[in-house]
């Protein structure tokens, strides 16, 4: 068979080609663009585009190119010349024929078989020294990232998790475990990977990037993640204050949940640690009580101070509390309690020094507690100075004036709010009955 079918098909490729060629250099050319802006476009003068049709014409020419060389028996070098120097001019604007199409698509499309080399077409990837040779860097801090990633992932998670997920904590985890799990998979899988560099492709990012986008999106993550991690300080208080409301509420099983997630998150909020105390307290559960004070102690919080020193006054610790009261009380200027807390140190101080057997002492800190009331007009537990102050006058065999302090002490007492109060107004009214039968 003679090469005259295929020097027809070599004629529709040269035509196929000249016409992409024409219109890519058209498209292209920078005078072509002044001329365009300089004066005004005529409808026949409209730019002409590279278009899908123009594309498909040309692969669908080296088609016929193809079969006719596989049904010509003698084929002159000049064809074969041919061939190869317009193949060539294709392979040169792979690269425009990628702007408007994706070949890789048209593999299901037309199942080209897999000699027809231009159905699969792809821009030459020209290496670059610099780039290229940091790609073992740019992968290395993907890897890097993702490991610290996944730290504080587990970090993170691991603290929102405590007591059981609430809907913060449970969106907080999913979050950047999706994100975590996402960038590592494109990184790390082999599916994520394909599905990483389709995203790419379609976007028209050159490949030289790839790695310095990946080590992009992991170090985007990493500081994220820290970010996230910083923030928990933040995200703590707002903890503390749920339970705060709760405690007041009288929901104390959510108080407890919500002070724990809050210490979870922030080791030291020495405020939630303090308000833990309370709760435990009022659960009775002194032991935890007296820990969370001690934690809170350690911030110089005034009511953690007088709350930790009266636990310790219960549970026989007279030096240990007379220590921590005579130090808050000299750091006043430093510490600034309220008056109402000053009052209570006062108290404190010297209800810890009437069971050492300090009479005078306990008497003068309690004369200045109560001086303190007066003075600023608390409202609040002023029975207790008064209670303690009849037993200092007891013990120093000042019946009269331990009477006078019976009496107020069992006029002001306050059972509901102040377990102390209860035992000491049983005893001011067992005084008063004492007074009375002796009448």
């Amino acid at each position: 068979m003679t090469d005259s079918r295929l020097q027809q098909a070599i004629k529709r490729y040269q035509t196929a080609i000249e016409q992409l060629k024409t219109t890519i250099d058209a498209s292209t050319d920078p005078n072509h663009l002044v001329a365009d802006a300089v004066k005004p476009i005529q409808p026949e003068e409209t730019k002409q585009q590279l278009t899908l049709t123009q594309v498909l014409e040309v692969f669908t020419a080296r088609d016929e190119v193809q079969a006719a060389l596989a049904d010509t028996t003698q084929t002159s070098g000049e064809s074969l010349a041919a061939i190869t120097q317009l193949d060539k001019i294709l392979k040169e604007n792979a690269s425009a024929i990628a702007t408007i199409c994706e070949t890789a698509d048209w593999q299901t499309s037309f199942n080209p078989p897999k000699e027809a080399w231009w159905w699969s077409l792809q821009p030459e990837h020209k290496s670059d020294k610099f780039w290229d040779g940091l790609d073992w860097f740019w992968s290395a801090v993907s890897v890097s990232s993702l490991t610290i990633s996944l730290g504080l992932v587990g970090d993170i998670s691991s603290r929102f998790l405590t007591g059981g997920p609430d809907t913060l904590g449970a969106l907080a985890v999913s979050t950047q475990s999706i994100l975590t799990l996402l960038t590592a998979g494109g990184a790390l899988t082999l599916a994520g990977q394909e599905a990483y560099k389709s995203i790419l492709k379609s976007r028209k990012i050159p490949e030289r990037f790839w790695h310095e986008i990946s080590a992009g999106f992991s170090l985007l993550l990493v500081f994220g993640l820290v970010g996230l991690r910083l923030s928990l300080p933040q995200i703590a208080t707002q903890y503390s204050q749920w339970g705060f409301n709760n405690y007041q509420e009288g929901d104390w099983g959510s108080a407890e949940e919500n002070y724990q997630r809050a210490i979870k998150l922030n080791p030291d909020d020495t405020l939630a640690h303090f308000r833990l105390g309370l709760l435990y307290e009022e659960l009775q559960k002194l032991d935890l009580a007296r820990t969370e004070y001690q934690i809170a102690v350690q911030d110089n919080i005034p009511d953690a101070i007088n709350n930790l020193s009266r636990l310790y006054i219960l549970n026989k610790n007279y030096p240990a509390a007379v220590a921590l009261l005579l130090k808050a009380l000299a750091s006043e200027q430093k510490l600034k309690p309220s008056a109402e807390t000053k009052h209570a140190l006062l108290k404190n101080l010297g209800w810890a020094r009437l069971m050492q057997g300090h009479y005078p002492d306990a008497e003068a800190k309690l004369l200045e507690a109560i001086d303190l009331q007066q003075s600023t007009k608390l409202t609040k537990n002023i029975a207790a100075p008064h209670c303690l102050l009849a037993q200092v006058m007891e013990a120093q065999k000042d019946k009269k004036g331990a009477l006078t302090e019976w009496e107020t002490c069992n006029q002001y007492a306050d059972i509901a709010s102040s377990t102390d109060d209860d035992g000491w107004v049983i005893t001011a009214q067992k005084r008063l009955a004492e007074q009375e039968n002796k009448k």
